[in-house]
């Protein structure tokens, strides 16, 4: 009888070790999570199944084709019912089938950087160990005027910055919108460190701007994002000029907390969690370069802000709670904290464009 405990416990052991290595995974791997929908044109609308996301008010991009290199602009609802929600068509970059097929729901309300200026250029920024990053150049009306380095969150690409680089635009400034390691569409890594070693790449795109020109440097920070210019200026309270903070990860032990909450799980395995992060184990279990410091990763003890900051955030997100903005903004610091309509993680510009464009034109003028 002891025997049979034993395996079970061993077996619940094992299981227990699976969900927590599958957790740490979700929290530090740079794999874009793909999940589609399946959809179809109807007339001049899209119908989708209907859900939290698929129902909030905006316009949206439908990524669909063979590789989902097709976009396709999606626009108000025009009815719903328990299961399904039909929106507006409003453009696409290919012809779409009457026919049921697959495709990514996104907040890509852009194809690519030449819907901003068909003069856009790509570029290479240097960074420090001899490796390089892509970046997209957006010239504003003069180079030697402020830049604007847009910096995009985990798991994404530069194209969910391209909804501040518009509003760069229209104020004439030059916008890069950088990648960095383990990015979407950045350098390859193994795994995100959160920001704890990635600031070093946006130092690299900040001596870039200033190397070519730019008076002085903005940045528009997404999401994970925030970590790297939140490090940056811990290392250097100098480093550039004016932040924007769009849905920012501010202190990652309670972001790991709330989504292990979310999941229904007991708080004890957030613990466990964080305390496997930030263990050399860690490093070969999930090829982490270093351990991850959950006191380093939190901006909001200990770190004032120094340079004008906005915080542009909502209480709909899910994801990273609006209270830790509001901590962090409480914090200390020159800070203005601008909440828009209840939007889903980084959605704010689809969700209230007018709030978060004349928020980020306010601070880019």
């Amino acid at each position: 009888m002891c025997g049979v405990v034993v395996a079970i416990l061993g077996v619940l052991a094992a299981g227990a070790a699976v969900v927590i290595r599958m957790l740490a995974r979700r929290v530090v791997g740079v794999e874009p999570r793909r999940k589609t929908v399946t959809v179809r044109r109807v007339g001049d609308a899209i119908e989708l199944p209907r859900s939290d996301l698929t129902i909030v008010d905006g316009n949206y991009g439908l990524w669909f084709g063979e590789r989902f290199e097709h976009h396709a602009l999606i626009g108000p609802v025009v009815s719903s019912d328990g299961t399904r929600v039909t929106r507006l068509l409003l453009k696409t970059t290919a012809p779409m089938d009457t026919e049921p097929f697959e495709a990514l729901w996104t907040g890509h309300t852009m194809s690519g950087p030449a819907e901003i200026d068909p003069d856009w250029e790509d570029v290479t920024v240097p960074l420090r160990d001899g490796a390089s990053a892509p970046a997209w150049l957006f010239r504003g009306t003069s180079l030697d005027a402020p830049w604007v380095i847009h910096v995009q969150g985990i798991r994404t690409s530069r194209l969910v910055t391209l909804r501040s680089v518009e509003v760069a635009q229209t104020v004439g400034l030059t916008s890069l919108a950088i990648t960095y390691r383990g990015s979407g569409d950045g350098p390859p890594a193994s795994a995100s460190t959160l920001g704890q070693r990635e600031w070093t790449d946006l130092a690299d795109a900040v001596a870039y701007a200033r190397s070519r020109g730019a008076s002085s440097v903005y940045v528009v920070a997404w999401s994970m994002g925030a970590g790297l210019a939140l490090e940056l200026l811990r290392q250097d309270p100098a480093a550039f000029d004016r932040l924007a903070l769009i849905a920012p990860a501010t202190n990652w032990r309670a972001i790991v907390h709330n989504a292990v909450r979310r999941a229904g799980l007991p708080r004890s395995v957030a613990l466990v969690l964080t305390r496997l992060l930030e263990s050399r184990f860690a490093c070969l279990l999930l090829r982490l370069p270093v351990p991850l410091d959950f006191d380093r990763l939190c901006w909001s003890r200990g770190f004032t802000m120094n340079l004008p900051t906005i915080v542009v955030h909502s209480r709909g997100d899910e994801e990273i709670p609006f209270e830790l903005s509001r901590t962090f903004a409480l914090a200390g610091g020159n800070i203005a904290l601008v909440e828009t309509r209840l939007s889903p993680h980084g959605w704010e510009a689809n969700v209230d464009p007018d709030t978060f464009g004349a928020a980020l034109k306010s601070w880019l003028s």
